[in-house]
């Protein structure tokens, strides 16, 4: 705003400065032909064409002390002389001056020069780059990790082994002499079942839009549509490792883990790696084979840090492009896993369900849309979780 005005100042002072400049050599042209006529200009003539030297000098040092501030605004290299010093400096404008006679004229040319750089120049367009600037994406790996089917209802249920007695044994007569097991009772075994359920739930959000905006703008429909996809995508990743299960709600990997528990009493573990191995056995003893354990990126990069004794890493490989695996199970990074956590998980223990596949749709009927000129866009997706059995996941913290 300050630039703004000092412009507008200079530009007030250049017109002063040529209508002062104009009326001085008026008036002495009317001095000369006064001294001609009667060998003297009179005293009014005089008094004026002084009053008017005055006032241009003023008026030139004014103009100069604006063009050096705008020169200093922009660091730009001193210009040789300012019209302010041109006209003062002029050997003609000295010698009216000095005798009060003859003229003095300086061309006041307007330069040709763009605009600043926070000011629209009518003269170059500026340069549109296409799309919009928006943050990075967070990597959404939760999903990738599990078994997906489909349904077709909006309730899960599925039946769960609850205790198997394995009464299997080798059926022999226990007779003298032992002869073949013929006409022997077997012994039975026992089997109880229970039953649970997931409930499918509905992730969505929507966002009001003009519709001349989506009239005027080409990509701003595809962009909507991508961001509010992305968010859908988002809480999903977020539920399925974190969801509460509070009613309406995924029951997420991490809330329906087991607990870590260390093998060994007292605790001989003090490295993540340490942990995470552990963790894979907790899993194995319960018959799971785990091939997936989750991690924050930091936890990530402070067990790829870890050095042996004599400098080497242990795990990290600077110039390695191979995938990330620890004991045998895939590594997933994912900021949806809080720091300090760890969860080692088998693939088959859970799985997700697709009810309805992500998808955006836009109404011009909502609400008070047809009266506003306006649409909402809406992105909605349904699906549930199934945690099969919570020995499938082992989930704990770093010491």
């Amino acid at each position: 705003m300050e630039h703004v005005e000092q412009v507008l100042d200079l530009k007030a002072v250049e017109a002063q400065m040529l209508d002062t400049h104009k009326t001085l050599e008026g008036f002495i042209a009317k001095s000369n032909q006064e001294i001609e006529a009667t060998g003297k200009a009179s005293t009014e003539t005089k008094a004026a064409v002084d009053k008017l030297s005055e006032q241009a000098i003023e008026i030139a040092d004014r103009l100069a002390e604006l063009e050096q501030k705008q020169s200093k605004r922009f660091d730009a290299e001193p210009e040789a002389k300012t019209p302010g010093d041109a006209l003062v400096e002029s050997d003609e404008f000295k010698t009216m001056m000095q005798y009060k006679r003859g003229g003095a004229r300086v061309e006041f040319k307007t330069a040709i020069v763009n605009a600043t750089p926070a000011m629209n120049t009518p003269l170059v367009a500026g340069q549109r780059l296409a799309g919009v600037v928006a943050e990075p994406n967070r990597a959404l790996r939760i999903r990738d990790v599990m078994q997906v089917g489909r349904t077709t209802s909006n309730l899960i249920f599925f039946a769960k082994e609850n205790v198997f007695t394995n009464a299997a044994a080798v059926v022999r007569n226990t007779a003298s002499p032992v002869v073949a097991a013929e006409n022997i009772t077997k012994p039975e075994a026992a089997l109880t079942f229970t039953s649970d359920q997931e409930a499918v739930v509905t992730i969505a959000h929507f966002i009001p839009v003009s519709k001349q905006a989506l009239a005027d703008s080409a990509f701003l429909a595809s962009y909507v549509n991508s961001r509010l996809m992305y968010g859908l995508k988002l809480t999903e990743d977020d539920q399925l490792l974190n969801g509460t299960g509070v009613t309406g709600y995924i029951t997420g990997l991490n809330t329906g883990a087991t607990a870590y528990a260390q093998a060994d009493s007292p605790q001989s573990y003090s490295t993540n790696l340490d942990y995470i191995r552990d963790a894979k056995r907790q899993c194995q003893t319960s018959n799971y084979e785990p091939d997936v354990v989750i991690l924050n990126p930091k936890d990530w990069s402070d067990i790829e840090l870890q050095k042996e004794t004599g400098g080497l890493y242990i795990v990290g490989n600077p110039l390695s492009s191979l995938g990330n695996s620890l004991w045998g199970m895939r590594v997933v990074i994912s900021n949806t896993q809080a720091a300090g956590t760890f969860t080692v998980h088998a693939s088959q223990s859970a799985q997700i369900w697709d009810r309805e596949d992500a998808n955006v749709e836009i109404s011009y009927e909502d609400s008070t849309n047809f009266q506003k000129n306006m649409a909402t866009i809406r992105a909605e997706e349904r699906l549930a979780f199934t945690v099969y059995n919570v020995l499938g996941t082992v989930k704990g913290t770093f010491a």
